[in-house]
Protein backbone atom coordinates (compact mmCIF):
# COMPACT_ATOMS: atom_id res chain seq x y z
CA UNK A 1 0.00 0.00 0.00
CA UNK A 2 1.58 3.86 -0.57
CA UNK A 3 1.81 5.50 2.44
CA UNK A 4 -0.39 8.87 2.28
CA UNK A 5 1.24 11.90 1.67
CA UNK A 6 1.53 14.98 4.09
CA UNK A 7 2.50 17.14 2.11
CA UNK A 8 5.98 17.52 3.91
CA UNK A 9 8.79 16.67 1.46
CA UNK A 10 10.99 16.11 5.18
CA UNK A 11 8.57 13.59 6.62
CA UNK A 12 7.57 11.73 3.36
CA UNK A 13 10.98 11.35 2.69
CA UNK A 14 9.90 10.56 -0.80
CA UNK A 15 13.24 9.94 -2.14
CA UNK A 16 13.48 6.84 0.11
CA UNK A 17 10.68 5.07 -1.89
CA UNK A 18 11.15 1.93 -3.34
CA UNK A 19 14.66 1.64 -1.69
CA UNK A 20 15.50 -1.01 0.77
CA UNK A 21 16.24 -0.57 4.70
CA UNK A 22 19.69 -0.67 4.18
CA UNK A 23 19.54 1.77 1.50
CA UNK A 24 17.45 3.73 4.06
CA UNK A 25 19.62 3.38 6.99
CA UNK A 26 23.20 2.88 5.20
CA UNK A 27 26.12 1.89 8.12
CA UNK A 28 29.04 4.52 6.58
CA UNK A 29 32.46 2.45 7.41
CA UNK A 30 34.40 3.34 10.07
CA UNK A 31 37.70 3.65 8.28
CA UNK A 32 40.00 5.68 5.93
CA UNK A 33 39.27 6.28 1.98
CA UNK A 34 42.89 4.76 1.35
CA UNK A 35 41.41 1.56 3.10
CA UNK A 36 38.54 1.69 1.65
CA UNK A 37 39.30 1.83 -2.11
CA UNK A 38 42.15 -0.61 -0.93
CA UNK A 39 39.27 -2.95 0.58
CA UNK A 40 36.87 -2.61 -2.07
CA UNK A 41 39.70 -3.12 -5.15
CA UNK A 42 41.37 -6.13 -3.75
CA UNK A 43 40.16 -8.13 -6.29
CA UNK A 44 40.45 -5.67 -9.11
CA UNK A 45 44.61 -5.17 -8.87
CA UNK A 46 45.53 -5.63 -12.28
CA UNK A 47 42.33 -2.87 -13.63
CA UNK A 48 43.31 0.70 -14.86
CA UNK A 49 42.81 2.89 -11.97
CA UNK A 50 44.25 6.01 -13.97
CA UNK A 51 44.27 7.29 -17.23
CA UNK A 52 46.60 9.97 -17.25
CA UNK A 53 47.10 11.79 -20.88
CA UNK A 54 49.69 8.40 -21.84
CA UNK A 55 50.53 7.11 -18.44
CA UNK A 56 47.86 4.18 -17.05
CA UNK A 57 48.30 2.68 -13.61
CA UNK A 58 46.64 -0.15 -11.87
CA UNK A 59 44.85 -0.36 -9.05
CA UNK A 60 47.46 -1.86 -7.11
CA UNK A 61 50.29 0.67 -9.42
CA UNK A 62 48.50 3.20 -7.19
CA UNK A 63 48.50 1.82 -4.00
CA UNK A 64 52.03 1.02 -4.13
CA UNK A 65 52.95 4.25 -5.36
CA UNK A 66 50.44 5.90 -2.33
CA UNK A 67 52.63 3.66 0.11
CA UNK A 68 56.21 4.84 -1.34
CA UNK A 69 54.91 8.05 -1.31
CA UNK A 70 53.47 7.89 2.67
CA UNK A 71 56.37 6.47 3.92
CA UNK A 72 58.29 9.88 2.41
CA UNK A 73 56.31 12.09 3.63
CA UNK A 74 56.86 10.71 7.10
CA UNK A 75 60.36 10.42 6.81
CA UNK A 76 59.93 14.55 5.91
CA UNK A 77 58.32 14.71 9.56
CA UNK A 78 54.61 14.85 8.16
CA UNK A 79 52.32 14.14 11.01
CA UNK A 80 48.55 12.75 11.13
CA UNK A 81 46.31 16.01 11.12
CA UNK A 82 48.92 18.39 9.21
CA UNK A 83 47.84 19.68 5.98
CA UNK A 84 50.08 19.04 2.85
CA UNK A 85 49.38 21.28 0.59
CA UNK A 86 49.32 20.36 -3.54
CA UNK A 87 49.17 22.73 -6.46
CA UNK A 88 49.25 20.60 -9.80
CA UNK A 89 46.58 20.10 -12.72
CA UNK A 90 44.65 16.67 -12.72
CA UNK A 91 47.69 14.68 -12.42
CA UNK A 92 48.39 10.95 -11.16
CA UNK A 93 51.02 12.00 -8.94
CA UNK A 94 47.87 14.44 -7.28
CA UNK A 95 45.62 10.80 -6.57
CA UNK A 96 48.50 9.02 -5.66
CA UNK A 97 49.60 12.09 -2.91
CA UNK A 98 46.03 12.35 -1.25
CA UNK A 99 45.92 8.30 -0.85
CA UNK A 100 49.26 8.42 0.91
CA UNK A 101 48.38 11.24 2.99
CA UNK A 102 45.08 9.51 3.77
CA UNK A 103 47.18 6.51 4.63
CA UNK A 104 49.06 8.18 7.22
CA UNK A 105 46.42 10.33 8.70
CA UNK A 106 47.40 13.83 7.03
CA UNK A 107 45.25 16.34 5.25
CA UNK A 108 45.41 17.41 1.48
CA UNK A 109 44.13 20.51 -0.06
CA UNK A 110 44.63 21.03 -3.38
CA UNK A 111 45.38 25.12 -4.45
CA UNK A 112 44.43 25.95 -7.74
CA UNK A 113 47.19 24.91 -10.41
CA UNK A 114 47.08 28.74 -11.83
CA UNK A 115 47.29 29.86 -8.11
CA UNK A 116 49.71 33.22 -8.09
CA UNK A 117 52.95 33.17 -5.77
CA UNK A 118 51.20 35.44 -3.30
CA UNK A 119 47.73 33.41 -3.03
CA UNK A 120 49.58 30.38 -2.88
CA UNK A 121 52.18 31.35 0.26
CA UNK A 122 48.78 32.85 1.72
CA UNK A 123 47.46 29.52 1.63
CA UNK A 124 50.28 27.92 2.99
CA UNK A 125 50.52 29.95 5.72
CA UNK A 126 46.93 29.83 6.70
CA UNK A 127 46.98 25.61 6.75
CA UNK A 128 50.84 25.85 8.34
CA UNK A 129 51.74 23.64 5.61
CA UNK A 130 55.58 21.65 6.04
CA UNK A 131 55.26 20.25 2.51
CA UNK A 132 54.38 21.96 -0.34
CA UNK A 133 53.85 19.60 -3.78
CA UNK A 134 53.44 21.51 -7.14
CA UNK A 135 54.31 20.57 -10.58
CA UNK A 136 56.06 23.40 -12.66
CA UNK A 137 57.70 26.02 -9.99
CA UNK A 138 61.67 26.95 -11.00
CA UNK A 139 64.15 27.28 -8.57
CA UNK A 140 63.82 30.83 -7.95
CA UNK A 141 59.70 30.67 -7.51
CA UNK A 142 60.47 27.96 -4.98
CA UNK A 143 62.80 29.83 -3.25
CA UNK A 144 60.82 32.94 -2.87
CA UNK A 145 57.66 30.42 -1.81
CA UNK A 146 59.93 29.06 1.12
CA UNK A 147 61.10 32.65 2.40
CA UNK A 148 57.52 33.99 2.30
CA UNK A 149 55.95 30.93 3.83
CA UNK A 150 56.13 28.41 6.81
CA UNK A 151 56.66 25.64 4.82
CA UNK A 152 59.68 23.49 5.54
CA UNK A 153 60.01 20.93 2.20
CA UNK A 154 59.20 21.95 -1.46
CA UNK A 155 58.31 19.22 -3.81
CA UNK A 156 58.64 19.50 -7.54
CA UNK A 157 57.23 17.22 -10.08
CA UNK A 158 59.04 17.69 -13.11
CA UNK A 159 56.46 18.51 -16.14
CA UNK A 160 58.73 16.05 -18.16
CA UNK A 161 57.97 12.61 -15.73
CA UNK A 162 54.15 13.69 -14.49
CA UNK A 163 53.45 10.79 -16.07
CA UNK A 164 55.68 8.32 -14.69
CA UNK A 165 55.32 5.91 -12.19
CA UNK A 166 57.59 6.35 -8.93
CA UNK A 167 60.86 4.63 -9.97
CA UNK A 168 62.92 2.27 -7.94
CA UNK A 169 66.30 4.63 -7.89
CA UNK A 170 68.78 6.53 -5.56
CA UNK A 171 69.19 10.03 -6.09
CA UNK A 172 70.86 10.35 -2.84
CA UNK A 173 69.11 12.95 -1.68
CA UNK A 174 69.88 14.48 2.28
CA UNK A 175 67.25 15.08 4.45
CA UNK A 176 68.28 18.49 4.89
CA UNK A 177 67.65 19.51 1.24
CA UNK A 178 64.73 21.74 1.41
CA UNK A 179 63.48 21.62 -1.97
CA UNK A 180 63.00 17.78 -3.54
CA UNK A 181 62.96 16.19 -6.78
CA UNK A 182 59.09 14.62 -6.48
CA UNK A 183 60.99 11.14 -8.19
CA UNK A 184 63.13 11.51 -4.96
CA UNK A 185 60.95 10.10 -2.79
CA UNK A 186 61.23 6.37 -3.48
CA UNK A 187 64.83 6.71 -1.94
CA UNK A 188 63.47 8.90 1.14
CA UNK A 189 60.67 6.28 1.60
CA UNK A 190 63.68 3.54 2.13
CA UNK A 191 64.68 5.19 5.17
CA UNK A 192 60.96 5.21 6.80
CA UNK A 193 60.72 2.17 9.07
CA UNK A 194 57.91 3.31 11.67
CA UNK A 195 54.48 2.13 11.85
CA UNK A 196 50.65 3.75 10.87
CA UNK A 197 48.43 5.62 12.95
CA UNK A 198 45.21 4.83 13.57
CA UNK A 199 42.81 6.73 11.31
CA UNK A 200 39.26 6.50 11.03
CA UNK A 201 36.38 7.70 9.68
CA UNK A 202 35.80 10.64 11.96
CA UNK A 203 39.56 12.23 11.22
CA UNK A 204 40.01 14.98 8.28
CA UNK A 205 41.21 14.04 5.27
CA UNK A 206 40.72 16.78 2.52
CA UNK A 207 39.97 20.46 2.45
CA UNK A 208 38.92 21.93 -0.85
CA UNK A 209 37.02 25.38 -1.97
CA UNK A 210 33.34 26.68 -2.23
CA UNK A 211 33.34 28.51 -5.94
CA UNK A 212 33.41 32.06 -4.83
CA UNK A 213 30.27 33.06 -6.21
CA UNK A 214 29.11 34.95 -3.56
CA UNK A 215 33.03 36.21 -2.46
CA UNK A 216 36.26 34.62 -1.67
CA UNK A 217 36.10 31.36 -1.86
CA UNK A 218 35.73 29.05 1.72
CA UNK A 219 38.56 26.24 3.35
CA UNK A 220 35.63 23.72 4.00
CA UNK A 221 36.99 20.63 5.87
CA UNK A 222 36.04 17.48 4.93
CA UNK A 223 36.39 13.94 6.97
CA UNK A 224 36.97 10.32 5.71
CA UNK A 225 33.46 9.58 7.09
CA UNK A 226 32.47 12.44 4.53
CA UNK A 227 33.79 11.28 1.11
CA UNK A 228 32.67 7.78 2.22
CA UNK A 229 28.57 8.92 2.89
CA UNK A 230 28.85 11.08 -0.45
CA UNK A 231 30.03 7.72 -1.93
CA UNK A 232 27.53 4.95 -0.50
CA UNK A 233 24.48 7.32 -0.65
CA UNK A 234 25.45 7.91 -4.40
CA UNK A 235 26.01 4.46 -4.95
CA UNK A 236 22.82 3.20 -3.35
CA UNK A 237 20.78 6.49 -5.05
CA UNK A 238 21.82 5.32 -8.33
CA UNK A 239 19.78 1.84 -8.04
CA UNK A 240 22.74 -0.07 -9.79
CA UNK A 241 25.84 -1.75 -7.96
CA UNK A 242 28.31 0.61 -9.46
CA UNK A 243 28.16 3.77 -11.58
CA UNK A 244 27.28 2.82 -15.27
CA UNK A 245 30.14 2.39 -17.30
CA UNK A 246 33.91 1.36 -16.92
CA UNK A 247 35.22 4.82 -17.81
CA UNK A 248 34.68 8.14 -16.50
CA UNK A 249 36.38 11.42 -17.56
CA UNK A 250 37.39 14.02 -15.30
CA UNK A 251 37.79 17.64 -16.26
CA UNK A 252 37.03 19.71 -13.40
CA UNK A 253 40.25 20.76 -11.53
CA UNK A 254 41.36 18.98 -8.21
CA UNK A 255 40.84 22.00 -6.41
CA UNK A 256 36.94 21.50 -6.03
CA UNK A 257 35.08 18.66 -4.91
CA UNK A 258 32.92 17.60 -8.00
CA UNK A 259 36.15 17.72 -9.81
CA UNK A 260 38.42 15.69 -7.19
CA UNK A 261 35.83 13.74 -4.61
CA UNK A 262 32.75 12.97 -7.06
CA UNK A 263 34.14 12.48 -10.63
CA UNK A 264 37.55 10.99 -8.81
CA UNK A 265 37.16 9.27 -5.62
CA UNK A 266 34.00 7.86 -6.25
CA UNK A 267 35.04 6.59 -9.41
CA UNK A 268 37.72 4.85 -7.28
CA UNK A 269 35.45 3.51 -4.83
CA UNK A 270 33.34 2.01 -7.73
CA UNK A 271 36.38 0.05 -9.29
CA UNK A 272 36.58 2.17 -12.40
CA UNK A 273 38.67 3.74 -14.45
CA UNK A 274 39.30 7.64 -14.27
CA UNK A 275 40.57 9.37 -17.31
CA UNK A 276 42.10 12.40 -15.63
CA UNK A 277 42.11 15.54 -18.21
CA UNK A 278 44.42 17.91 -16.66
CA UNK A 279 44.74 20.23 -19.99
CA UNK A 280 40.87 19.94 -21.40
CA UNK A 281 40.47 22.19 -24.26
CA UNK A 282 39.43 22.49 -27.64
CA UNK A 283 43.19 20.87 -29.31
CA UNK A 284 42.79 18.15 -26.49
CA UNK A 285 39.54 16.77 -26.37
CA UNK A 286 38.67 14.69 -29.18
CA UNK A 287 42.20 12.96 -27.59
CA UNK A 288 40.59 12.38 -24.74
CA UNK A 289 36.94 11.20 -25.95
CA UNK A 290 38.97 9.02 -27.89
CA UNK A 291 39.92 7.11 -24.84
CA UNK A 292 36.42 6.09 -24.77
CA UNK A 293 34.88 7.06 -21.79
CA UNK A 294 31.74 6.31 -20.81
CA UNK A 295 30.22 8.70 -18.10
CA UNK A 296 31.77 11.86 -18.15
CA UNK A 297 31.27 14.77 -15.41
CA UNK A 298 30.93 17.66 -16.99
CA UNK A 299 29.11 21.16 -17.39
CA UNK A 300 27.41 23.26 -19.94
CA UNK A 301 30.61 24.67 -20.98
CA UNK A 302 32.04 20.92 -21.89
CA UNK A 303 29.31 20.13 -23.61
CA UNK A 304 29.24 23.10 -25.65
CA UNK A 305 33.28 22.47 -26.30
CA UNK A 306 32.30 19.20 -27.68
CA UNK A 307 29.82 20.15 -30.11
CA UNK A 308 32.00 22.84 -31.30
CA UNK A 309 35.07 20.78 -31.87
CA UNK A 310 34.60 17.32 -32.47
CA UNK A 311 35.04 16.33 -35.92
CA UNK A 312 31.74 14.61 -37.84
CA UNK A 313 33.60 11.52 -38.47
CA UNK A 314 34.49 11.00 -34.87
CA UNK A 315 33.10 7.45 -32.56
CA UNK A 316 31.21 8.67 -29.39
CA UNK A 317 29.26 5.46 -29.07
CA UNK A 318 31.33 4.89 -25.90
CA UNK A 319 29.28 7.45 -24.14
CA UNK A 320 26.60 6.92 -21.83
CA UNK A 321 26.16 9.26 -19.14
CA UNK A 322 26.86 13.04 -19.19
CA UNK A 323 26.43 14.71 -16.25
CA UNK A 324 26.29 18.47 -15.68
CA UNK A 325 27.03 20.16 -12.48
CA UNK A 326 28.78 23.11 -11.25
CA UNK A 327 26.43 24.94 -13.75
CA UNK A 328 22.97 24.06 -15.08
CA UNK A 329 22.32 21.96 -17.65
CA UNK A 330 19.28 23.72 -19.25
CA UNK A 331 16.40 21.13 -21.04
CA UNK A 332 17.00 22.70 -24.35
CA UNK A 333 20.84 22.59 -24.20
CA UNK A 334 20.52 19.21 -23.09
CA UNK A 335 18.49 18.31 -25.90
CA UNK A 336 20.72 19.66 -28.35
CA UNK A 337 23.80 18.45 -26.31
CA UNK A 338 21.72 14.90 -26.90
CA UNK A 339 21.06 15.02 -30.20
CA UNK A 340 24.58 15.81 -31.42
CA UNK A 341 26.03 12.73 -29.05
CA UNK A 342 23.30 10.51 -30.79
CA UNK A 343 24.26 11.40 -33.92
CA UNK A 344 28.15 10.33 -33.09
CA UNK A 345 27.09 7.00 -31.75
CA UNK A 346 26.30 7.44 -28.37
CA UNK A 347 23.06 5.78 -28.48
CA UNK A 348 20.33 6.79 -25.70
CA UNK A 349 22.88 8.45 -24.11
CA UNK A 350 21.47 10.05 -20.58
CA UNK A 351 21.88 13.79 -20.01
CA UNK A 352 21.60 14.65 -16.58
CA UNK A 353 21.94 17.49 -14.03
CA UNK A 354 22.68 16.46 -10.44
CA UNK A 355 23.45 19.34 -7.58
CA UNK A 356 25.65 19.92 -4.53
CA UNK A 357 28.10 21.81 -2.76
CA UNK A 358 31.60 21.61 -1.37
CA UNK A 359 30.18 21.36 1.95
CA UNK A 360 28.33 18.17 0.96
CA UNK A 361 31.01 16.51 -0.93
CA UNK A 362 29.29 18.19 -4.06
CA UNK A 363 26.60 15.47 -3.89
CA UNK A 364 22.75 16.72 -3.02
CA UNK A 365 20.75 15.30 -5.19
CA UNK A 366 21.59 12.53 -8.04
CA UNK A 367 20.96 12.00 -11.83
CA UNK A 368 22.22 8.35 -12.60
CA UNK A 369 20.60 5.17 -12.38
CA UNK A 370 16.96 6.87 -11.95
CA UNK A 371 13.92 8.18 -15.14
CA UNK A 372 16.11 11.64 -16.36
CA UNK A 373 13.58 14.80 -15.93
CA UNK A 374 15.86 17.54 -17.85
CA UNK A 375 14.31 20.19 -15.91
CA UNK A 376 15.31 19.05 -12.55
CA UNK A 377 18.21 18.49 -10.89
CA UNK A 378 17.67 14.74 -10.13
CA UNK A 379 16.42 13.15 -7.38
CA UNK A 380 17.37 14.18 -3.58
CA UNK A 381 19.73 11.46 -2.28
CA UNK A 382 18.33 8.65 -0.72
CA UNK A 383 19.27 7.53 3.14
CA UNK A 384 19.69 11.61 3.32
CA UNK A 385 17.18 13.99 5.22
CA UNK A 386 15.78 17.25 3.12
CA UNK A 387 14.06 20.24 3.56
CA UNK A 388 12.33 22.99 1.54
CA UNK A 389 11.91 25.85 3.94
CA UNK A 390 11.80 29.75 3.68
CA UNK A 391 14.92 31.52 3.60
CA UNK A 392 13.84 34.53 5.92
CA UNK A 393 11.14 32.82 8.45
CA UNK A 394 12.50 29.25 7.90
CA UNK A 395 9.12 28.12 7.84
CA UNK A 396 8.82 24.90 5.98
CA UNK A 397 7.56 24.66 2.33
CA UNK A 398 5.13 21.72 1.23
CA UNK A 399 5.58 19.99 -2.41
CA UNK A 400 6.19 21.63 -5.27
CA UNK A 401 6.68 25.22 -3.22
CA UNK A 402 9.81 27.22 -3.69
CA UNK A 403 11.76 27.67 -1.07
CA UNK A 404 15.56 27.71 0.19
CA UNK A 405 16.90 24.04 0.13
CA UNK A 406 18.62 22.60 3.39
CA UNK A 407 19.94 18.75 3.73
CA UNK A 408 21.41 16.32 6.77
CA UNK A 409 23.53 13.76 6.17
CA UNK A 410 26.67 12.44 7.27
CA UNK A 411 28.22 13.74 3.76
CA UNK A 412 27.62 16.99 5.67
CA UNK A 413 31.48 18.71 5.99
CA UNK A 414 32.91 19.22 8.94
CA UNK A 415 33.35 23.12 9.44
CA UNK A 416 35.25 25.73 7.51
CA UNK A 417 38.82 25.70 8.37
CA UNK A 418 38.99 27.95 11.52
CA UNK A 419 36.00 29.96 10.92
CA UNK A 420 33.33 29.02 13.86
CA UNK A 421 31.22 32.15 12.79
CA UNK A 422 30.62 30.83 9.16
CA UNK A 423 30.32 27.73 10.10
CA UNK A 424 27.20 28.10 12.62
CA UNK A 425 25.59 30.42 9.83
CA UNK A 426 24.71 27.77 7.61
CA UNK A 427 24.19 24.79 9.74
CA UNK A 428 21.24 24.52 12.41
CA UNK A 429 19.40 22.05 14.47
CA UNK A 430 15.73 20.57 13.28
CA UNK A 431 14.40 17.49 14.94
CA UNK A 432 17.57 16.14 16.47
CA UNK A 433 19.57 16.49 13.11
CA UNK A 434 21.85 19.23 11.79
CA UNK A 435 21.31 20.60 8.42
CA UNK A 436 22.98 22.41 6.03
CA UNK A 437 21.73 25.41 4.20
CA UNK A 438 23.14 25.14 0.81
CA UNK A 439 22.10 28.03 -0.69
CA UNK A 440 20.31 26.46 -3.50
CA UNK A 441 16.79 27.51 -4.31
CA UNK A 442 13.97 25.41 -5.50
CA UNK A 443 11.00 22.56 -4.54
CA UNK A 444 10.67 19.07 -4.20
CA UNK A 445 7.91 17.11 -6.18
CA UNK A 446 6.23 13.67 -4.30
CA UNK A 447 8.60 11.40 -6.77
CA UNK A 448 11.81 13.35 -4.63
CA UNK A 449 12.92 15.39 -7.32
CA UNK A 450 14.25 18.70 -7.11
CA UNK A 451 13.85 21.46 -9.36
CA UNK A 452 16.22 24.07 -9.08
CA UNK A 453 15.54 27.60 -9.56
CA UNK A 454 18.83 29.39 -8.32
CA UNK A 455 21.57 30.45 -6.01
CA UNK A 456 19.75 32.25 -2.84
CA UNK A 457 22.05 35.28 -3.44
CA UNK A 458 20.93 35.32 -6.92
CA UNK A 459 17.69 37.39 -6.54
CA UNK A 460 16.70 41.14 -6.05
CA UNK A 461 13.68 42.53 -4.27
CA UNK A 462 12.03 45.40 -6.31
CA UNK A 463 10.53 48.46 -4.87
CA UNK A 464 6.71 46.90 -5.83
CA UNK A 465 8.42 44.08 -3.52
CA UNK A 466 8.40 41.76 -5.92
CA UNK A 467 10.83 39.25 -5.93
CA UNK A 468 12.99 38.39 -8.79
CA UNK A 469 14.71 35.13 -9.30
CA UNK A 470 17.51 36.00 -12.25
CA UNK A 471 17.98 31.67 -12.81
CA UNK A 472 14.64 31.41 -13.86
CA UNK A 473 14.38 34.10 -15.95
CA UNK A 474 17.77 32.84 -17.74
CA UNK A 475 16.43 29.51 -17.98
CA UNK A 476 13.13 30.60 -19.82
CA UNK A 477 15.31 32.54 -21.65
CA UNK A 478 17.01 29.84 -23.18
CA UNK A 479 14.18 27.84 -24.91
CA UNK A 480 13.18 30.83 -27.22
CA UNK A 481 14.03 30.63 -30.57
CA UNK A 482 17.88 31.54 -31.67
CA UNK A 483 18.91 31.30 -28.30
CA UNK A 484 22.35 29.18 -27.12
CA UNK A 485 22.74 30.37 -23.44
CA UNK A 486 22.12 33.24 -21.31
CA UNK A 487 22.81 34.76 -18.21
CA UNK A 488 20.69 37.51 -16.55
CA UNK A 489 21.72 39.88 -13.86
CA UNK A 490 20.69 42.31 -11.72
CA UNK A 491 21.58 46.39 -12.44
CA UNK A 492 20.40 49.13 -10.03
CA UNK A 493 17.85 51.70 -11.13
CA UNK A 494 16.30 55.00 -9.15
CA UNK A 495 12.85 54.54 -9.44
CA UNK A 496 12.62 50.50 -9.08
CA UNK A 497 16.07 49.77 -6.87
CA UNK A 498 16.66 46.86 -9.58
CA UNK A 499 16.37 45.83 -12.81
CA UNK A 500 17.94 42.93 -14.76
CA UNK A 501 19.92 42.93 -17.84
CA UNK A 502 20.38 39.40 -20.58
CA UNK A 503 23.60 39.24 -21.77
CA UNK A 504 22.74 36.30 -24.70
CA UNK A 505 24.36 33.71 -26.52
CA UNK A 506 23.25 33.32 -29.65
CA UNK A 507 23.21 30.00 -31.61
CA UNK A 508 25.30 28.99 -34.07
CA UNK A 509 24.78 30.62 -38.00
CA UNK A 510 22.47 33.47 -36.20
CA UNK A 511 24.30 36.80 -36.17
CA UNK A 512 23.41 39.59 -34.16
CA UNK A 513 21.03 41.83 -35.73
CA UNK A 514 17.75 44.76 -34.79
CA UNK A 515 15.95 42.10 -35.97
CA UNK A 516 17.36 39.10 -33.97
CA UNK A 517 17.17 41.57 -30.93
CA UNK A 518 13.27 42.05 -31.90
CA UNK A 519 12.06 38.42 -32.54
CA UNK A 520 13.68 37.60 -28.78
CA UNK A 521 11.84 40.94 -27.46
CA UNK A 522 8.46 39.42 -28.76
CA UNK A 523 9.18 35.95 -27.03
CA UNK A 524 9.59 37.64 -24.14
CA UNK A 525 6.29 38.62 -23.94
CA UNK A 526 4.58 35.22 -25.14
CA UNK A 527 4.57 31.83 -23.11
CA UNK A 528 7.49 29.46 -23.59
CA UNK A 529 7.09 25.43 -23.87
CA UNK A 530 9.41 24.08 -21.46
CA UNK A 531 10.97 20.31 -21.48
CA UNK A 532 8.19 19.11 -19.48
CA UNK A 533 5.45 20.25 -21.86
CA UNK A 534 4.00 22.82 -19.79
CA UNK A 535 4.16 26.66 -20.45
CA UNK A 536 5.85 29.44 -18.85
CA UNK A 537 5.74 32.97 -19.22
CA UNK A 538 7.56 36.02 -17.86
CA UNK A 539 6.21 38.05 -15.74
CA UNK A 540 6.26 41.77 -16.76
CA UNK A 541 8.60 42.46 -13.98
CA UNK A 542 10.96 39.95 -14.84
CA UNK A 543 11.15 40.99 -18.45
CA UNK A 544 14.65 42.18 -18.93
CA UNK A 545 15.81 46.01 -19.51
CA UNK A 546 18.88 45.50 -21.39
CA UNK A 547 20.07 42.66 -23.35
CA UNK A 548 23.64 42.82 -24.90
CA UNK A 549 24.90 39.48 -27.47
CA UNK A 550 27.93 38.17 -26.76
CA UNK A 551 30.08 35.62 -28.33
CA UNK A 552 30.03 33.25 -24.85
CA UNK A 553 29.63 33.59 -21.49
CA UNK A 554 32.52 34.53 -19.14
CA UNK A 555 33.85 31.52 -16.84
CA UNK A 556 35.61 31.73 -12.89
CA UNK A 557 38.90 31.05 -13.22
CA UNK A 558 39.74 27.20 -12.77
CA UNK A 559 35.96 26.26 -13.06
CA UNK A 560 32.76 26.35 -15.77
CA UNK A 561 30.81 28.20 -13.65
CA UNK A 562 29.60 31.51 -15.40
CA UNK A 563 31.31 34.28 -13.64
CA UNK A 564 28.29 36.40 -12.66
CA UNK A 565 30.06 38.82 -10.56
CA UNK A 566 31.88 40.21 -13.51
CA UNK A 567 29.01 40.55 -15.81
CA UNK A 568 27.09 42.23 -12.69
CA UNK A 569 30.13 44.70 -12.88
CA UNK A 570 30.59 44.91 -16.74
CA UNK A 571 26.79 45.82 -16.72
CA UNK A 572 26.74 48.62 -14.02
CA UNK A 573 30.08 49.92 -15.67
CA UNK A 574 28.03 50.29 -19.19
CA UNK A 575 24.43 51.51 -17.44
CA UNK A 576 27.00 54.28 -15.78
CA UNK A 577 28.79 55.19 -19.10
CA UNK A 578 25.58 55.33 -20.78
CA UNK A 579 23.97 57.46 -18.45
CA UNK A 580 27.03 60.09 -18.44
CA UNK A 581 26.73 60.45 -21.89
CA UNK A 582 22.78 60.92 -21.57
CA UNK A 583 23.39 63.76 -18.88
CA UNK A 584 26.14 65.53 -21.31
Amino acid sequence: MKKELTGYPSIDKPQNNGYSFSARHPVIPNMSVYNSIQLINTFYKKKDAIDCIDLNASYEQLINDSVIISKALKELGVKKGEIVSVCMPNYYQAVATFLACNRIGAVVTFLNANASKDEICDYLNTFESSVFINFDKTDLENEEIKNNSCVRYIITLDKSKVNNLLMDKDYHITHNDSFIDFSSLESISKYQKKGLPNNNSKDNCLILFTSGTTGKPKSVVLTNENVLAAGTYLKNSSHVKSLNGDKTLVCVPFSYPYGFVTSTIMTLLSSKTAILAPDISKDTISYYLKKNPNIIFGSPALLELIMRNIEDSQDLSSITTFISGGDFLTPNHSKRGKEFLESHGARNVEMGNGSGNAETVSCGTNPTGIEIRPETAGKVLVGTDAIIVDPETMEEKKYNEVGLLCVSGKHVFKEYFKNQKATSEVKFERGGKIFFKTGTLGSIDEDGYFTLTGRESRFYIMSSLNKVYCDRIQNLISYMDNVSDCAVVKVPDEEMLYKNKAYIVLKDGVEPSMEVMDSIKEQFLKPVLTANNTKEQLKSYEIPSYIEFISELPRKAGTDKIDYSFLEQDALEKLEAKQKVLKI
